[in-house]
C-alpha cells in the first residue's frame, strides 16, 4: 500500500501539517475561563468572546440546548468595566434575557461587588499571577512553552475584612487564559483580567451551577468512545484489507513495518472524529451517551476484557513472526479500545440483578413493580436535564448521584395542558385536584415513566453502595431537595407564568428543575412509592406548607435508628392505624424526621395516601 510513498517525507508532511494547524489555532484570539470553590481544582466554564467592536464581551456556556450569553463585561467606563450576570434560570425559554450588575474590576486588578449604583462597593477579590498570588495585577503571565501566545491570570478571594490572604492559593476561585494575537495593549483593563472578574463574580453570584445543564467529564472525555472507535476502525480496516487482498490481489502492508504505524495512527484520527460526533450529538439534544454506556458495559466485564487482550497478544505475536504485517494495526486498535474500556471506572461495575425493595415487603403487589435500572430503557425525548446530588448521611456515608433524563416536549406540553391546576379553576378543591393527579400517575404509565426510571436508578446506586435503609431513603429525599430541584414559589416562577397557585406533575417539576413544596413533595412521594414504600402526601392550610411521610413499623428500621432521639415522637403521624414519619422536601440538609422550625405534624390536616386503588 505504501511502497510508492517516501516514508520520511510523508511523516514530515503529517507532522508539519499538524504543527501548522496547532499554531493557527493558537493565533486565533480567545479567552478561556475556569472557576472553582476556594482551594479546589479549577473547572472549565466557557469562552469569553468579543462582540460589538470590543465594547462588550459575552461568556458562552457549552450545554445541551442553551445558546445565549450568561455574563457580559460592559466597557462603558474603560477604567471600571462592569460585569453583568444573567438574572434568572439558565434554561429559561424566553428570547429576552435579563442581566443584573454584579460588580466591576479596576485597572489595579481589584474586584468589587456592587449590585446597584447606589450600593457601597465591597472588595471581594483581585487578579494576580499564580507565582505571585499576593501581588494584584491585571497583566497575565506568558511563557515560551506557549510561544508567548497565551496569557494566564488567576482570581483570588480576599479576607472578610478586605485584606489579601496570607495563603492566597487557598482562595483561588477563578482562572482565565487568553490565547492568540490581539492588539489591545492600550486598554486600561486586559481581557484576561475582565475574564477573571467575570469568573469570580459568576462563581459567587451567578445562577447555581447545579441548575445549569452542563455536561462534564466523562461525557466530554475520551475513554467512553475508545471501544466504539475500535469497532468502527475494525470495520473500515477489514473493508480495506479485503479490497486489497481479494480484489487487487496485493498485500495491504506486507512486511513494511513503518506502514504499520502510519495505518495504526489513523485510529487516533478516527477516535477524535467519533468523540466530536458524540459531543455534537449531546449539544444538539440527541445524546448517544446511553448507547455508549450500554456498549461499554456489555464488554466491560473483566473476564471478557482479559480474554480479548490475551487473544490479541497471541495474534500479534503470531502475525509479527510468521505472517505479513497486514493485520497488526487492527490488532493494536482492538487492544487499545479494550484497555481503555477496562480502565473506565463506571465500566468496572458488572451487571447484576438487584431487588427493587426489601424482601420483607409485599413482592406480589403489582403497584410496586419496577424494573432494575440496568434493564430499563431510558425515557426518550429531544430535551435533556442533568441531575447531580450527594447523600446527606447522618453517619458519614458517601454517595454521589448523577443522572441524565430525556424529556419529550409533546408529552410535557400535554401534561401541562391536562394539569388540573392549569385552568386556575377553583371550583374543585385542592385536595380533589391532587387526588386526580395521583390517580392519573398511578394508572397511566406514561405519566410515571421518568419517576420509575429515577427510582430504579436510586435503588441501583444504593444497592451497589450497600446503603442501609435509612441512607437509602435519605438519598431519594436528597434528590428532590435543593440545589438539585430549586425551591421557587409559584408567584415567582417564570416557567408557569407566575401563576398564583399551580402544582406540577413530577415530569413538569423535573423538566423545570424547580417547584414549591407541593411540587417537590409530589415528586418525592412518587419516587418513594415506586421504590416500594407506603407514602402519605400531607398538606397544611394553616402553615401553607406541604410535605410527605413514609410508613414504618414498630420493629422497623426507623425505630432502631431514632430510638435515642427524644424528639422522634414529634415527627410521627398516625393515619388509618399506620405510623408514618415526616419528611421535608424543600431546602437542603433536611433529614428524615426533621421538621421545619415551629412546625408540628398535627398542623397537616390534609392527608392523601399514594396508593393504587383496588379494582
Amino acid at each position: 500500500m505504501f511502497e510508492d510513498i517516501n516514508k520520511t517525507y510523508f511523516l514530515l508532511a503529517v507532522v508539519g501539517i499538524t504543527l501548522l494547524y496547532l499554531f493557527i489555532r493558537r493565533l486565533k484570539e480567545k479567552t478561556r475561563i475556569s472557576i472553582s470553590e476556594p482551594g479546589k481544582f479549577l473547572r472549565d466554564l466557557g469562552l469569553l468572546s468579543i462582540v460589538d467592536d470590543g465594547s462588550l464581551m459575552e461568556l458562552m456556556l457549552s450545554n445541551v440546548e442553551l445558546d445565549k450569553p450568561v455574563a457580559r463585561v460592559m466597557s462603558e467606563n474603560e477604567n471600571q468595566p462592569n460585569v453583568w450576570i444573567l438574572d434568572g434560570d439558565l434554561d429559561d425559554d424566553f428570547d429576552s434575557f435579563d442581566y443584573r450588575m454584579r460588580g466591576y474590576i479596576t485597572p489595579e486588578g481589584f474586584i468589587y461587588k456592587q449590585f446597584y449604583k447606589n450600593d457601597k462597593p465591597v472588595l471581594v477579590g483581585y487578579t494576580a499571577r499564580l507565582k505571585e498570588p499576593n501581588k494584584p495585577t491585571i497583566k497575565g503571565k506568558r511563557s515560551w512553552t506557549s510561544l508567548w501566545l497565551e496569557s494566564e491570570l488567576y482570581a483570588f478571594e480576599v479576607n472578610p475584612d478586605g485584606s489579601i490572604p496570607d495563603k492566597p492559593l487557598t482562595k483561588r476561585v477563578g482562572y482565565a487564559c487568553k490565547s492568540g494575537i490581539a492588539f489591545n495593549g492600550k486598554r486600561p483593563v486586559t481581557f484576561e483580567a475582565k475574564a477573571c472578574a467575570t469568573a469570580l463574580l459568576y462563581q459567587k453570584y451567578g445562577p447555581k451551577e447545579k441548575k445549569n445543564i452542563i455536561y462534564r467529564e466523562p461525557v466530554y472525555g475520551w475513554n467512553d468512545t475508545a471501544l466504539l472507535t475500535a469497532i468502527v476502525y475494525s470495520v473500515i480496516f477489514m473493508i480495506l484489507y479485503f479490497t486489497y487482498t481479494c480484489m487487487l490481489n496485493k498485500p495491504l502492508l506486507g512486511n513494511d513495518f513503518y506502514a504499520v504505524f502510519i495505518l495504526y495512527g489513523c485510529y487516533y484520527a478516527l477516535w477524535a472524529l467519533i468523540r466530536q460526533f458524540k459531543i455534537d450529538s449531546i449539544e444538539n439534544s440527541h445524546s448517544i451517551q446511553p448507547h455508549l454506556d450500554m456498549l461499554n458495559k456489555g464488554l466491560g466485564l473483566k473476564r471478557f476484557d482479559s480474554a480479548i487482550a490475551i487473544l490479541c497478544s497471541i495474534a500479534a505475536y503470531y502475525i509479527y513472526f510468521f505472517m505479513d504485517y497486514d493485520l497488526l494495526p487492527l490488532i493494536g486498535a482492538v487492544m487499545y479500545g479494550i484497555s481503555h474500556n477496562a480502565l473506565a471506572n463506571k465500566i468496572r461495575r458488572p451487571w447484576k440483578i438487584v431487588t427493587n425493595f426489601d424482601e420483607e415487603r409485599n413482592m406480589n403487589d403489582e403497584s410496586y413493580e419496577i424494573m432494575p435500572f440496568a434493564s430499563m430503557t431510558p425515557p426518550s425525548g429531544e430535551m435533556v436535564r442533568v441531575f447531580d446530588w450527594d447523600l446527606d448521611s447522618s453517619n458519614g456515608r458517601k454517595l454521589h448521584g448523577n443522572l441524565t433524563v430525556h424529556f419529550s416536549m409533546d408529552l410535557y406540553e400535554q401534561m401541562r395542558t391536562e394539569n388540573p391546576f392549569y385552568s386556575q379553576d377553583t371550583q374543585k378543591s385542592k385536595h380533589v385536584r391532587v387526588a386526580e393527579m395521583i390517580h392519573r400517575m398511578l394508572n397511566d404509565h406514561i405519566y410515571s415513566e421518568r419517576v420509575r426510571y429515577i427510582a430504579s436508578y436510586i435503588i441501583n446506586e444504593a444497592n451497589f453502595a450497600k446503603l442501609d435503609e435509612i441512607n437509602r431513603l435519605q438519598f431519594a429525599l436528597d434528590f428532590v431537595q435543593e440545589p438539585n430541584i430549586e425551591y421557587v414559589q409559584d408567584r415567582y416562577s417564570k416557567s408557569i407564568q407566575y401563576a398564583p397557585e399551580y402544582m406540577r406533575y413530577p415530569d413538569e417539576t423535573l423538566y423545570d428543575q424547580e417547584g414549591d413544596c407541593d411540587c417537590k413533595s409530589l415528586l418525592a412521594g412518587m419516587i418513594l412509592y415506586y421504590m416500594g414504600y407506603k407514602v402519605l402526601f400531607i398538606s397544611s392550610a394553616i402553615r401553607q406548607h406541604t410535605a410527605i411521610a413514609i410508613e414504618f413499623k414498630e420493629n422497623d428500621w426507623l425505630s432502631t435508628v431514632f430510638s435515642s432521639y427524644s424528639s422522634f415522637e414529634n415527627a410521627i403521624i398516625v393515619h388509618n392505624h399506620r405510623k408514618y414519619v415526616y419528611c421535608e422536601t424543600t431546602g437542603d440538609g433536611f433529614r428524615i424526621g426533621q421538621l421545619v422550625d415551629e412546625m408540628r405534624v398535627d398542623d397537616f390536616e390534609t392527608r392523601i395516601e399514594i396508593e393504587k386503588e383496588e379494582e
